[in-house]
């Protein structure tokens, strides 16, 4: 059934990749009784060689790279020894952050594309005030966990995405791919990824007019996109070729506009502080990743204002990828529904995927948009035939239709 045999998790610390897996395996094994088996490297390998030869992680992170190089590779040699025919999810750090060392890549390319070989590179991604919630529960106060800044994982997050790309491109087979995805996508976009080897579709919508509107006390737009996103789960579900990826999985700007209580810290929640993740999928469980419980204390001078820079300008740079790694895009209602006007980072996304030749669907609420504005920016073929825009940014009659629209 599977078309994927060796598949590679990478991800910062903070991500929780053996959790991901995890519900991962009990997904696949229940939908299909489908089976794999999970490495999780840093623990199962290199931590245990790290302390055979009397040393500590510690000590580990503060080596000069050389060092950490060499025993990163001695570790990969031990495990390549267990590799068998079967199913393996490897689960890897591409970098290693810290906040007294900053950031190290010491992995060796070549070993994992000579030994491993994958065929899919995931990079799994997640707000950056969950990544550091865990790393912080993890260390609980011990500077020598390592406990990187948000600054620092927004770095490592960057970096393994872009170390992704370079097993790909440096893999022997012609077919690897690498996906980005958030674990605030749903579980079953990663498991038809990676038993189906299905096709990704992203979903453009506007973010910052809904949450306005909710904030004015008219949650409709809000509310639609929840259902686009519901119908897609549908889909995901029915179709094992479709994997509908959104940008609503990772939802760090509103994290900016908390205001620091006396004591210098913002106290978040992922309730309310964000674009509810269990009300987009209409399911506490449909997630990779189950939605943080519990508000926590972050110090707004120490982590968020040093971050905020990166933060703002991480969005566009990570929506485009996503868009550059689609076969498709699902366009829900473009326009503002105060303005005749299609908003930026729509209008953008739109623009990026006719560049690169990815069919765009679209589907604009007739009830704001009653002078058809958005459809006269995508006008039908004049006497000329259709040019390249109208080729490939189509209407949709319905939401349904939207979401069933396949590459």
């Amino acid at each position: 059934m599977t078309t994927h045999t060796r598949i590679l998790f990478l991800g910062p610390t903070g991500v929780d990749k053996s959790a991901v897996a995890k519900r991962l395996s009990d997904f696949v094994g229940k939908s299909w009784g489908q089976s794999f088996r999970y490495v999780d490297f840093e623990k199962d390998f290199l931590k245990k060689h790290i302390a055979s030869q009397g040393n500590t992680w510690t000590r580990f992170l503060a080596a000069d790279l050389r060092v950490q190089s060499s025993i990163w590779h001695t570790a990969w040699e031990e495990f390549s020894k267990t590799l068998g025919t079967e199913i393996t999810v490897l689960g890897l750090h591409a970098t290693y952050v810290s906040a007294i060392m900053g950031l190290r890549c010491p992995i060796h390319i070549p070993d994992i594309c000579g030994s491993f070989k994958p065929t899919l590179i995931v990079s799994l991604i997640d707000d950056v005030q969950n990544m550091w919630r865990r790393t912080e529960e993890r260390a609980a106060g011990r500077d020598s966990a390592g406990r990187p800044t948000f600054e620092q994982l927004l770095s490592a997050r960057r970096a393994e995405q872009i170390l992704g790309d370079m097993i790909v491109t440096h893999s022997q087979s012609g077919s690897a791919r690498h996906v980005v995805c958030a674990t605030g996508n749903a579980l079953v976009s990663l498991a038809n990824l990676v038993i189906f080897d299905a096709d990704v579709t992203y979903m453009s919508f506007p973010i910052s007019v809904p949450m306005n509107m909710a904030d004015a006390g008219d949650a409709s737009f809000m509310k639609l996109i929840n259902h686009a996103h519901q119908l897609a789960l549908r889909e995901m579900h029915r179709e094992r070729m479709r994997a509908f990826i959104t940008p609503l999985s990772i939802d760090e700007l509103p994290l900016l506009k908390l205001k620091q209580g006396a004591d210098g810290n913002v106290t978040y929640d992922c309730a309310t502080g964000r674009w509810n993740q269990d009300e987009l999928w209409d399911d506490a469980n449909a997630a990779i990743l189950p939605m943080l419980k519990n508000g926590f204390k972050i110090p707004h001078g120490e982590q968020i204002q040093p971050a905020a820079g990166t933060m703002g300008t991480d969005v566009g740079w990570r929506d485009r990828r996503l868009v550059l790694q689609s076969k498709s895009l699902a366009i829900v209602c473009p326009k503002d529904p105060a303005a005749d006007r299609i908003t930026r980072g729509v209008r953008d996304e739109i623009a990026t995927a006719v560049t690169v030749g990815t069919p765009c669907f679209y589907w604009q609420n007739p009830e704001w948009d009653k002078g058809g504005y958005v459809q006269s920016q995508f006008p039908s073929a004049g006497s000329m035939g259709q040019g390249f825009t109208e080729l490939l940014v189509q209407r949709a009659d319905s939401l349904e239709s939207l979401i069933s629209a396949k590459p």
